[in-house]
Formats: structure tokens, sequence, C-alpha cells
């Protein structure tokens, strides 16, 4: 659905018309310099318009949205290099994306038209050059601002309509802050603040101005609203403030709210409120680590010490889609797991799941987070004194924990004194990264302490959420993030709206609200060491970081391309990709380090430009140069296995346990490799050929033997390790190494092949299978009495085959483990992850079926298509 970017409102304003405009009212704050760009802010009631030459086509800063589900890096803005140009962009479908084309005929037009009286005027043919020549640029120009103000009107309708549909969801599931103001001409509940008054406040006045301008918009949840309903059953708001004269806060004369703040839902009768609810939110595809936390996190350091007295806290799993019985029972089974010991100290024993509605609000990733948010407050505000956000990659890094959240929490109280919220600042060690530093980045993250109950902190998150109004980004949700670079969030929107020059006056009355803390420090994505924070920080207990979810080849990639290219890892030219693929391939295998990465970084992209020698310089050899290190120098103290196959499947599912090992694992894999990018890189002799070299000759054994007779990586190799097929191992026989023979289907795979059909069609014969397969035999056999050797199956089955044709009685069984990140290329979804997504069933039911039509084709010789008549089926109905 297309949305119009955020800097046009009802018109495309010029440069010299909104630098005229600011001047005027005097809002005109900054102006700096974005790469080749000029960057014009204009602070108006909550947002900056970004300013452009009506002269060109498209705007020098073009905007447009970019949800991302995981990860919750919300805005990226990918500067390029000297002479490179980026766009930033906010939007889904921009002015330039829409217009392009039609432009582009324009334009050739025009040049056609040109070249044409040009020529007629050499000519001595046309007396009116100019004349004609200006009356075509007149009509472009013409043309071209009926065009952009239709698709502005157009992208205005789409963006009404997800608005309306919207409301229309939230009045289903009866939410009553549904918002709007009204869905006629006629609005009410805005006063109009005069503009040109002693008391008028412009910011305040530009506020009014949006909300009137935008009837349909959702007011924020943290205003006090009455519902109505228009006669045509579209969801609508009447808002009950009106602003009085003489309006003070705590003896200030300031500007009033638009809107007034929410009013709190008191405990019932002889309630008492515990302290603090200590909230882990999380969407369905996050489940995984939110069990994660509990195994992996709370088991090692526990909220609670055994014999802990009770404290006045309690627990909630908080999803805004209400989960299955199924998934509770399982969380809450995790949970319990880690005993009473660890846990006991809860108020509660029993956790809350706290969910908000089965219907499905068709939100974006930061509108959906600032309205689980926002929503939390009259949830819980009943029940606790206040709440702290733990989210799934929030972790404790000490023991007992709890305590100290609930000695944390007692600062926050409403009076004039009270703390609203309790925070971490960024506190990562890479200052430039997200641009932090140039653009003064003290926000307080999400994972915070906040008070609840308190008509104070609703009236300012009210500010905040009609200030930063639902546009942009944020269609369905106010106060969701705010227009600046790396600033999605409610967590930006609730820090940003303080340190505005619009909202001085009362900010400074504020300011004394919202307090740094130790407690909890949040380092965004950034490798961290705990013992070292505790030692640095003995009062910090959690960690807020992605990092932990991440593997630690995808930590150093991150690292190393922020610092060295200066850019993300995903995103880039085919050239680049394959740099960053490449160095990744090597750091998830444990052949590179971090230095190995950057070094071939800077040999790679130092020629072109694209990184400074400064900062490579840091990386260079002994030689002064970014060559790697000999082979007999490399991986110290590692030991280095070598493997050539034809399916990238079983080395990428070993590489993980033979690195955890120490080990690492090279694969060279000529066949089905894409997948686990794995692909050839340095292998001699053997080429891709349709298979054909599955099963060598012996011209290219020798071949072989030869290329890597006095190969300096081969004299580095401890061992080789054969999967697929294992026959491939005869060719290491000759370079006197330890050989791991690990089979993942059949013996003779590779060998004797005669019932499998594509190997029919590629030149295979029978009669020379035979003679093959028999002499792999009597290889194997001999392996075997070479204690250096390891003979092995990933399967009970083919152990048992290997030891019933060769009479080897020491077969091992070493089950392939393919649980993370197996089969994700760089820069998919979730190729960064090290969960390991767990079997969560709903039926107790088993269900056996095939794992392909072709499972044992060496056996049957058919093609059996249709799985019911698998023979293992058919052989299973008949012991039924």
């Amino acid at each position: 659905m297309s949305r119009r970017p955020l800097a046009i409102k009802r018109e495309i304003p010029s440069s010299e018309s909104l630098l005229r405009e600011s001047s005027k009212d005097g809002s005109f704050t900054k102006s700096w310099s974005i790469s080749k760009y000029r960057r014009k802010q204009y602070s108006s009631h909550r947002t900056d318009v970004y300013a452009f030459d009506p002269s060109i086509i498209r705007p020098s800063i073009t905007v447009s949205t970019r949800d991302n589900d995981h990860a919750n890096e919300d805005f990226d803005a990918k500067w390029g290099g000297k002479g490179v140009t980026r766009e930033i962009s906010f939007g889904h479908v921009g002015i330039k994306e829409k217009a392009s084309g039609f432009f582009e005929s324009v334009k050739n037009t025009v040049l056609a038209t040109y070249v044409s009286i040009t020529q007629k005027k050499k000519s001595g043919n046309n007396r009116n050059f100019r004349a004609k020549l200006m009356i075509i640029v007149v009509c472009v120009v013409f043309i071209r601002s009926i065009v952009l103000k239709i698709i502005v009107i157009q992208q205005r309708q789409d963006e009404n309509k997800r608005q309306l549909m919207f409301l229309e969801r939230l009045s289903k599931i009866g939410i009553r802050k549904i918002g709007s103001l009204g869905s006629k001409s006629k609005r009410t509940g805005i006063v109009d603040w005069p503009r040109g008054s002693k008391e008028s406040d412009p910011a305040r006045a530009r506020q009014v101005d949006w909300w009137k301008q935008n009837p349909i918009a959702p007011i924020g949840f943290s205003c006090d609203v009455t519902p109505s309903y228009s006669s045509d059953k579209i969801p609508s708001i009447k808002a009950s403030y009106k602003a009085l004269e003489g309006y003070k806060y705590r003896g200030y004369e300031i500007p009033p709210p638009v809107f007034k703040g929410r009013t709190p839902v008191p405990p019932g009768p002889g309630e008492e409120r515990l302290q603090v609810a200590v909230v882990i939110p999380f969407v369905h595809f996050q489940i995984y680590k939110v069990t994660s936390v509990i195994t992996q996190f709370w088991s090692k350091n526990p909220p609670c010490l055994p014999g802990s007295e009770k404290v006045s806290a309690g627990l909630i799993f908080y999803t805004e889609n209400s989960l299955s019985k199924g998934y509770k029972n399982y969380i809450l089974e995790i949970y319990q797991r880690l005993g009473k010991d660890k846990i006991g100290c809860f108020f509660t024993d029993i956790p809350q799941f706290l969910s908000l509605t089965d219907e499905d609000l068709q939100m974006s990733h930061l509108e959906g987070a600032a309205f689980d948010f926002y929503m939390l407050f009259e949830l819980l505000e009943s029940k606790y004194e206040t709440f702290m956000l733990v989210e799934p990659d929030n972790v404790p890094i000490q023991k007992n924990f709890l305590p100290a959240i609930v000695a944390e929490s007692r600062s926050m109280r409403c009076d004039s004194d009270g703390l609203w919220q309790i925070g971490s600042l960024p506190l990562a060690k890479d200052v430039k990264y997200g641009l932090l530093k140039s653009r003064l980045d003290y926000h307080i993250n999400g994972n915070s302490f906040y008070i609840l109950g308190c008509p104070d902190f609703e009236e300012y998150k009210c500010r905040v959420q009609t200030y930063y109004g639902p546009d942009g980004r944020c269609e369905l949700m106010a106060g969701c993030a705010t227009p600046e670079m790396y600033e999605g969030g409610y967590d930006h929107a609730l820090y940003r709206y303080r340190v505005q020059s619009d909202n001085y006056e009362y900010s400074r009355l504020v300011m004394h609200r919202f307090s740094y803390s130790n407690l909890m420090h949040n380092l965004g994505d950034a490798v961290y060491d705990p013992v070292e924070i505790v030692e640095n920080y003995p009062s910090t207990y959690l960690v807020h970081s992605k990092s932990i979810y991440l593997t630690d080849a995808a930590n150093a990639l991150k690292e190393v391309t922020t610092e060295i290219l200066k850019v993300d890892t995903c995103g880039h030219d085919n050239h680049v990709s394959a740099v960053i693929a490449h160095i990744y391939r090597y750091l998830k295998t444990g052949e590179y380090t971090k230095r190995d990465a950057a070094r071939y970084i800077c040999k790679i992209m130092l020629p072109l430009g694209k990184v400074k020698k400064s900062v490579c310089n840091m990386y260079k050899n002994e030689a002064g140069g970014y060559a790697e290190d000999d082979w007999k120098d490399r991986m110290e103290g590692k030991t280095y296995l070598w493997t050539m196959d034809f399916h990238g499947g079983p080395a990428s599912c070993d590489s993980p346990i033979i690195r955890e090992a120490g080990g690492v694992l090279h694969a060279e894999v000529d066949g089905i490799c894409d997948y686990y990018g794995l692909c050839r890189d340095r292998l001699k002799v053997m080429r891709q050929n349709n298979w054909k070299e599955f099963d060598p000759t012996e011209q290219q054994i020798v071949d072989f033997k030869a290329a890597y007779k006095d190969d300096p990586e081969f004299k580095r190799v401890d061992a080789f390790l054969c999967h697929h097929p294992v026959a491939n191992c005869e060719l290491f026989l000759p370079f006197n190494r330890s050989i791991i023979v690990h089979a993942t289907t059949r013996l003779e795979f590779g060998r004797h092949d005669a019932g499998i059909d594509w190997r029919l069609n590629s030149g295979y014969d029978r009669n020379t299978g035979q003679e093959k397969w028999k002499k792999w035999v009597k290889t194997l056999q001999n392996l075997a009495t070479d204690k250096r050797n390891v003979i092995a199956a990933n399967n009970a089955y083919d152990q048992q085959y290997i030891k019933y044709f060769t009479g080897i009685s020491d077969v091992l069984l070493l089950p392939s483990w393919c649980g993370i990140g197996i089969g994700v290329t760089i820069c998919e979804d979730g190729w960064k992850s090290n969960l390991q997504k767990n079997w969560m069933p709903t039926r107790a039911e088993v269900m056996i079926v095939p794992y392909r039509s072709n499972l044992d084709r060496t056996r049957y010789q058919t093609n059996v298509r249709r799985p019911i008549d698998h023979p293992i089926l058919q052989e299973l109905r008949a012991v039924s």
C-alpha cells in the first residue's frame, strides 16, 4: 500500500517557502549536511520537513518506510563513499517511483523537440526558437505539478483507508481508545489556539492544525477521549479536553496540551497493588527466544536465591495476540522446571499470560510495539505500582536480580519528587553506529521501569503522542517514532519530545522525572562479556543486546563490516555482497578470525577506494600488506579438517560441532552447494560436470594426487572427512593423514549405483561399478585397521549396514546435528539466528511419511511418485 512521503502535506512547497515560513514564526532550528545533500530542518508540530528544490523532478532526500520484523532494527541510513549518493526513505512507494516513467517519457520528448528546434535554428528556418522552447518547458512543469498532486491525493486516500480499517478492527475487539477526531467536516474537542495573541504557542497551534487536517488519525491511547460512532458505523472520537484560560502546570503558566491525559484506573476497593510487574513482551515467532531466556539465562542467573522470601513482584508474559493453550502450557512447563529455589521469590507462583486481542490488527513492527506499550498502562495500573519491560533479548548477568528490580522501582512515585521512567541510555562502545554521537542520542531504551496510575505521566505520554502524530512510518499509531534517522520506536519518541525546543516550557518542569540507571545496560546489538561488565559495574544485573541470539560468525561479521566498510551487512551491490559472503563463510567455519576477515576486506576493497587506508593500516601483516598468513601459521591451536563432497548438507551440519570441539572444517562442495554457502573455492582438478566427478576416473585420482602433493594447505591438514559419498575418501589415501568416514547414506553410493536412475544417464557402467564397489569395501576394511582413522555413520541403519557388508565391528554412531542456521544463506530471514526452533506439538498423534519419494531407489530401482505407494508404507500397512 502506498504512503505519501513524510515531507509532503497538502502541497509540495518550495525550499524558499519553507525557509520563509520557518523564519516567520521563529521555529527554524538548524541546518546540517548529509553526504552531498543539504538538509533543512523545519521544526513543525511533530516532524522535520525535508526541503527540496521544486525545479528538479525528485527531492534531494526522499522518504519511505522500512518495516523490519527482526530484529527491531528500525531505520538504517546507508551512506555511500565519496561521490556515492544514498537515499533516506520513510514510505512504501515514493512520488519518484510512481512518476518516474511519466517524467522519463516527457524528458525524452523535450530532448527530441529541443534537438529538432536547434537544428531548425541552425538551418535558419525558425525565428521563434526561444519562445517555442519556453512554451514547451512551461507545459512540462505544469503537467508535472498536476501529476504530482494526483499522486499525493491518491497516497492520502490509501493512508486514510488503512486508518479507517484499523479503527474498525479496534472497535470489533472492544478497545476503548479507538481514536479519531470525527469522520465529518465538523471536529469537536480541539481548541484552536490563536496564533496572534500573547498566549499563543506556535508549536501547539501547528499541532492543532495537523489534527484538524487529519480527522481520522488515531489519537494516542494515553489521551482522554470518549468513544462515539457516526451514522456510517465508522468509529470516531470526541475529545473531552478543553483548554482553560490560565492553564498551569504545578504553578507555571505554560501552553496546555491539545488533549488531556487519560485518567488512570484505580485499584478496586480494599485492593493493594504489588510494587512491580516484570513484563516479558513478545510475538508468536519469538516464543523460541522466550524459552531460550528461561533455559539458558534464567537457569544460570535466576531471579531468586534458594530460601529467598517473596517480594512484591509478579511475572507477566505479554503478547498482542492471544496464545493458544498449548503454547501457554509449553512456556509454563519450561518456566516451572527452574524450581522454587530459583523462582520462588515472585509473589505469585504462577506467572500471568496477558494478551490484547485475537484480531490481526495488521500493524507494522513499529506500530505493533507502540500499540502494545501504550495499552499496557491501562491493563496493569489497577494491580501494580510500576512495571519493568524485559524483552527476550534483555537477560540477567547476575543471580538474584528480582530483589534488585524491586528495590530500584521504589524510587518511582507520582509525587513531585518521584520518577516516571528509569532505564539505560545507549552504551554500545561504537558511538558511530546508528549515528549515536552525531544525533546526541541519550534516549532511555524501552527496556525500562515505568510508573503506573500517575495522571501526570499520562499527560506526558499524551503530549508525546499528540506531538508525534500517526504519520509516516507509523500511520496507525501515535507516539510510535520520530522522523529522525535511527529513531523508530516509542522509546525514541518519549525521549526526543522533551528535548525539542518547541516543548521547552513544559519539559523543563518534568525533566527530573526521567533517570538513568546501571541496573540494566542497553548495548544495542554489541557483543559483550558479562564478567567484564559485572567487574566494572557491580550493580548491573541485566544487559539488553540482540547479539545473544546471533551466531558468533554473524556478530563478528557485523563488527568487521561496520568498522571497515562503515556499512551494514546486507543490501549491497553484487561485488560488495560477494566479499561479505566470502568472509562470512570462513568466519562461520572458524577458518577466519575477525583480523583475517578485516584483512581480506582491505585487500579487495582498498584498491577500489571503498575503504580508508588509515582504517586498514592496523590490519597489515608483518610484511606490510594484507596477504593471508602462511598455511603453517593459520588457525593456531586448532585441528584442521578438509572435505570434498557433492552435497553441502552433511558438512554444514558437522561444522558447528567440529568448531565447538576446537576444530575447523573446510568444505569444497562441487554439487549442491549454493543453499549452504559452501561452493568450491580453491578446489583443484575436480570440476562440476553433471556430478561425473562424483565417481572419479583413475586419471582424475592421479591428477588430484599430483596437484596436492606439495600443496601448503594439505600439509596443514590434520585429517580428511568424507560424507557424500564416503567413497571419495579414496582421493585422500596418498596423503598419509587421518581419515574420518562419516556415512550419511548407503556405503556403495558413488560406486555401485545401478538402482539410481539419474546415475544411469551419466555414463555409469554396471560392471565397472561392481568392481569399484568391491575395491571400496576392501579399502574401508584396511582403513579400519589403522587406529588413526574413524569409521562412522550418522544413523543407526547405515551403522548396521556398514557392519553387515564389510564385517567391520567398530562403527561409531555419530548423528549429524543440523539445527542452527543450516540451509539459510546470508541475508535471508533468520540467517543470523543461533536459536534452534523446538518441537512444540499440539496433538498426540504421530504421522509416518517417507522423507522423499526416492528414499530407497538403490534397493527398489523404481520411481515411486505417490508417497502412499512407497514400499516402506506398504510394509507398514502389511504389519498393521
